[in-house]
């Protein structure tokens, strides 16, 4: 199928056909692919920006640079959340690829900053890279503010690592955090305790 017709079916309104738009374009190595799909994450068709999303997850390694660069600059916060969600895309499409520190900072820094709708979607990006990304989520642990920190609490939880644990326990019996950040902990190592027994 040619390029253009892939990128129309993206806009298809059946989701099965634009899953196979996203596998076919991740497959294509036409130079044109990765800026193409970068443009639409500010298209307000939000199917059709998910599948962009989606798409660059499906790319991989080569979308890493380009989503880096345009969350760097973007103050867009559609822009700046499709960019972290699709860098959490790729993460789990492509697990064990190395992000570069760069990439890891940057979501830390989008993190912090005042803007829910980004901070949310950095952390999630950074718990789906897994333990490359603990130094940033002890970070965010320490400096975010409350909603911050407990999507954070979460995303530690994910990582399934006892030095993540590990912070969870300090954080639940800490008394000079808020109170829901240590309700959040404690349900958290519990849900990480059950995940044990399953296991």
């Amino acid at each position: 199928m040619a390029l253009d017709d892939l990128f129309h079916q993206l806009r298809h309104p059946n989701p099965n056909m634009r899953s196979r738009a996203t596998v076919a374009l991740a497959r294509n190595d036409d130079p044109t692919v990765v800026p193409r799909l970068m443009a639409m994450l500010s298209e307000p068709d939000v199917p059709l920006r998910r599948s962009a999303v989606k798409a660059l997850g499906t790319v991989g390694e080569r979308a890493v640079q380009p989503l880096t660069d345009r969350l760097a600059r973007t103050d867009d916060l559609t822009v700046g959340s499709s960019c972290c969600k699709a860098l959490a895309q790729v993460a789990d499409q492509w697990a064990g690829l190395q992000f570069p520190d760069a990439t890891l900072n940057l979501l830390c820094h989008k993190a912090l900053e005042p803007n829910p709708v980004v901070q949310i979607t950095a952390v999630m990006a950074l718990g789906e890279m897994g333990e490359p990304a603990l130094p940033w989520l002890q970070k965010i642990l320490r400096e975010g503010d409350v909603a911050v920190q407990v999507a954070c609490i979460n995303a530690l939880a994910g990582l399934g690592l006892e030095a993540a644990q590990a912070d969870l326990q300090a954080l639940a019996v800490d008394e000079t955090a808020d109170a829901y950040v240590q309700e959040s902990a404690t349900a958290a190592l519990a849900r990480c305790s059950m995940a044990k027994i399953q296991a």
